[in-house]
C-alpha cells in the first residue's frame, strides 16, 4: 500500500508538472518576443554618419529600424544624417517619433541644438536662444551646448546672460579654448577689459595658433576706453600689432574682405588725431604763456610811466603771477586759463 501510495504521488506530481508546462508553453506563445536591440546596425550608421557619409547612414539607420522601430538611438542618427542632407522636414518627423518613443535627455539635448541651428541659418536669434537653452537644460554637463548658448547671447549684444553661461561652459571645459573667447567677448563688451585679456590669452596658451583670439585682442586694444598703464598711444599701437600678427598667422589664407587692414588705418587714425590735439593744446599754452607775458610787460610800462608822472604806482604782482584769478574766482571775462602741459611724446 505505502508503494502503491508513492507511486500515485508520483503520477499526481508529473500530471501537474505537465499541466503547468503545457500552461507555460501556451503562455509564452501568447507574449510578444522580447524586442530586438540594433546596436550593431545603430554603431555603422554612427561611423557612417562620422565620415560624412549621411545617405549610408540613414540606410544603415533604417536597417536598424526594421528590427525594432521604436529604438530612438538610431533614430537619433537617421535625424542627424538628415539635417546634414539639408531634409529638415523629415528630421523634424523623426524628432516627433522619438518623442513619442520616450526620448532621452541626451537625444532631446542633441535635437534642440540641431533646431537651433535651423534658427541660427533664418537669423532669427530669440529663436535660437531658446533652443539652445533647452539643449544644455537637457544635458546640462555638456560644454559645447553652454557655448553655443553664449555664443548666440552674444550675437544678441546681451553680455549680462551670455557671462554666466559662458563660465559655465568653460569651467565644465577648461580646455575648451573657443568657450574661453567667447567669454573674452562678454567681458569686452560689458567693459571688463582687464578680464577679457585673461581670457584672450587662455585661449592662446591653449592653442598658440589660434588667429582668432590673436584678432579679437587687436579689438579689445582699439576699443577699449582705456587700458591699465597705458596711454592712448600704446594702446592703439599695442592693437596695431595684434593686427599684424593676426595677418601673418592668417598669410594666404586672409580673404580680401578681411577688415584686419581697416582696423590698423582705424588705429593710426586715433594716432595722429591725439598727435594733432595735443599740438593744439602745446601751441594755445604758448600763446596763452606770451599773452601773459605781455600783458606782465606792460603793465611794467604803465608802473614805470606814472611812477615817472607822480601818480600812485599800483602794486606788483607777485612773483610766477599770470594774470590767472585767484583759485575759486570767478575769471575775468574773456580771460582763458592756461591747461596743464601735454605729455612729453617721444
Amino acid at each position: 500500500m505505502r508503494r502503491l501510495a508513492t507511486r500515485g504521488a508520483l503520477l499526481l506530481a508529473m500530471t501537474l508538472t505537465s499541466t503547468t508546462l503545457t500552461s507555460s508553453v501556451a503562455l509564452a506563445r501568447r507574449q510578444p518576443p522580447p524586442a530586438v536591440i540594433p546596436t550593431e546596425d545603430t554603431q555603422k550608421a554612427r561611423d557612417l554618419y562620422k565620415v560624412g557619409r549621411y545617405g549610408d547612414a540613414v540606410a544603415a539607420a533604417k536597417a536598424a529600424l526594421n528590427k525594432n522601430e521604436r529604438y530612438t538611438p538610431a533614430m537619433l542618427v537617421m535625424a542627424k544624417s538628415y539635417y546634414k542632407l539639408h531634409k529638415y522636414e523629415w528630421m523634424k518627423k523623426l524628432w516627433e517619433m522619438m518623442q513619442a518613443n520616450g526620448a532621452s535627455s541626451a537625444e532631446k539635448a542633441e535635437i534642440y541644438q540641431l533646431l537651433a541651428f535651423l534658427e541660427v541659418d533664418q537669423k532669427n536669434v530669440p529663436g535660437a536662444i531658446l533652443l539652445f537653452k533647452q539643449a544644455a537644460e537637457a544635458k546640462p554637463d555638456d560644454a559645447i551646448l553652454w557655448n553655443n548658448l553664449g555664443a548666440q547671447y552674444l550675437a544678441a549684444k546681451n553680455y549680462t546672460d551670455a557671462t554666466p553661461v559662458l563660465e559655465k561652459a568653460s569651467q565644465l571645459q577648461p580646455g575648451f579654448a573657443k568657450a574661453h573667447l567667447n567669454l573674452g567677448d562678454a567681458y569686452r563688451g560689458a567693459k571688463q577689459y582687464e578680464r577679457a585679456q585673461e581670457e584672450y590669452q587662455k585661449a592662446l596658451q591653449l592653442f598658440p595658433n589660434y588667429a582668432d583670439a590673436v584678432f579679437n585682442l587687436g579689438i579689445l586694444y582699439l576699443d577699449a576706453d582705456k587700458m591699465p598703464n597705458m596711454d592712448l598711444f600704446a594702446k592703439e599701437n599695442t592693437a596695431i600689432q595684434y593686427f599684424q600678427k593676426y595677418k601673418q598667422m592668417m598669410g594666404g589664407t586672409l580673404p580680401p574682405s578681411d577688415p584686419a587692414e581697416s582696423y590698423i588705418a582705424e588705429a593710426q587714425d586715433k594716432i595722429k588725431k591725439e598727435e594733432k590735439r595735443l599740438d593744439r593744446l602745446k601751441k594755445q599754452q604758448e600763446r596763452e604763456t606770451a599773452r601773459a607775458a605781455k600783458k606782465a610787460a606792460d603793465d611794467a610800462k604803465k608802473a614805470a610811466a606814472a611812477g615817472a608822472a607822480g601818480q600812485p604806482v599800483p602794486p606788483a604782482a607777485p612773483p610766477g603771477a599770470t594774470g590767472a584769478p585767484p583759485p575759486g574766482a570767478a575769471p575775468t571775462p574773456g580771460y582763458q586759463q592756461a591747461p596743464s602741459a601735454p605729455p612729453v611724446i617721444k
